[in-house]
């Protein structure tokens, strides 16, 4: 089992108007998985649009507090494939429009991260095969949770 480092990066959407139509300005948190922005890897291995924001976003500090209580494993995830919503629609937020997911378990040392899928919540969730497990350690695991939480 290798030990992998979690850190995170600012994802930027711009906003722009045109002819009527509000395309909403978005910054938000992308997972770095050993400096690999993670939501590259889910798009370069699943194919689709990179359209997406990080589940912690500036400015809604409420979702943010649940995705952390999530991600840490003291909140049941909102999804009904019981994986935990990683990136979602910039424009909403909601899993109908499609989003990519992770199922996260923990040991007493180690979170694991893995059977990621992309699922909108109607149908089967589409699992991502060739992404992960990836294995980190708890500490460094929850301190990363808390620091991108701040956001």
């Amino acid at each position: 089992m290798n030990i992998s480092a979690l850190t995170h990066q600012q994802l930027f959407r711009p906003g722009s108007e045109s002819n009527g139509c509000t395309v909403a300005e978005r910054y938000s948190a992308d997972f770095l998985i050993d400096g690999e922005s993670l939501l590259r890897t889910l798009v370069k291995v699943d194919g689709g649009h990179a359209d997406f924001m990080g589940c912690f976003v500036k400015g809604f500090a409420e979702p943010a507090a649940k995705a952390a209580a999530m991600l840490l494993l003291q909140a049941v995830p909102d999804s009904a494939s019981g994986r935990v919503l990683l990136y979602v629609c910039p424009e909403c937020g909601d899993i109908g429009c499609g989003a990519y997911s992770v199922r996260i378990e923990k040991t007493d040392n180690v979170y694991v991260w893995g059977d990621f899928a992309y699922e909108n919540g109607y149908e089967e969730p589409h699992v991502i095969e060739g992404v992960g497990p990836f294995f980190f350690e708890r500490g460094a695991y929850e301190s990363a949770i808390s620091r991108v939480a701040a956001l």
